[in-house]
């Protein structure tokens, strides 16, 4: 792989992860989700890369 390749892959990759690990943090401390699930949610923070994470925050969470 190219070094420009890589120095443009690398900050998509820590984005991608600190908001997956992020997600998960927060599922983890949530008390509640939308559909009452929390492995589902997981799975899907995990296996949907940006959008998994996105669609918890914006769709999974209850306010409380």
């Amino acid at each position: 792989m190219e070094a420009q390749t890589i120095l443009f892959l690398l900050p998509l990759v820590i984005i991608q992860v600190g908001i997956m690990a992020f997600a998960l943090v927060d599922l983890v401390r949530a008390r509640r989700v939308k559909g009452g699930n929390k492995w589902v949610w997981g799975l899907i923070i995990v296996f949907i890369s940006y959008i998994g994470p996105i669609l918890y925050f914006v769709l999974g969470r209850e306010e409380s």
